[in-house]
């Protein structure tokens, strides 16, 4: 657990241009291939938000320290990765809401991510509870782990099933769950204590429609 990846083969090289195989592969070499690949692949979200989060609680705006990643930050982010900006910005979100300590390699990036939205102090039981559930092997899949967060409570197959009285209906959860997450970043990146007026103004003018509804 927690060692660093490795390709496990000689053979292979990797650049930002992708893989090169050097000599020939055996069936089994190319196998074994697939852990070393799948740990890159998984990791590099949260290696690029540690890396922004180091930055900005060490040099932050101008020098000083701060928890908001500063514009030129994300600029050098964006033009050494090719990552858009909102990417950059979740990353740095879910690496700051959750440090490496807490994390678990049994969840994915996007499990991190669901809990990021969490309390602090609800963010260990949480992965206590997917780990335990991982173990007896009832695997926590990140829809349920969604729904069972909307409970607040681990939900059973049964909360999965769809409601049949919304059968033909638009399901509109996902679009709120969005304007929520979007909402829980301005507030971690402080939006409402460093926003201008005409800031807010045009905040308020573009969410008349969710108002009226």
């Amino acid at each position: 657990m927690n060692q660093p990846i490795q390709l496990p083969n000689p053979k292979v090289t990797v650049s930002r241009l992708g893989m090169r195989i050097i000599d020939q592969l055996s069936v089994e070499e190319w196998q074994e291939l697939a852990t070393g690949i799948g740990g890159m692949a998984s990791s590099i979200a949260f290696i690029v938000g540690d890396w922004l989060v180091y930055g900005q609680s060490l040099f932050g705006t101008g020098g000083f320290p701060d928890r908001k990643v500063d514009n030129p930050s994300y600029q050098l982010a964006l033009a050494a990765t090719g990552l858009d900006l909102s990417t950059l910005q979740n990353y740095a979100y879910v690496s700051r809401s959750i440090p490496y300590s807490l994390r678990s390699e049994r969840l994915s990036w996007e499990h991190h991510r669901l809990l990021a939205k969490l309390p602090d102090g609800e963010i260990p039981s949480w992965i206590a509870t997917c780990e335990a559930e991982d173990l007896a092997g009832q695997r926590m899949s990140t829809r349920r782990l969604r729904k069972s967060l909307n409970l607040g409570r681990v939900a059973t197959a049964a909360d999965l099933e769809p409601d049949p009285a919304d059968k033909g209906q638009l399901n509109y959860i996902p679009f709120v769950n969005r304007i929520c997450c979007w909402w829980r970043r301005l507030q971690g990146e402080r939006f409402l204590a460093t926003a201008t007026k005409a800031q807010r103004e045009v905040i308020c003018r573009d969410l008349e429609p969710i108002i009226n509804i």
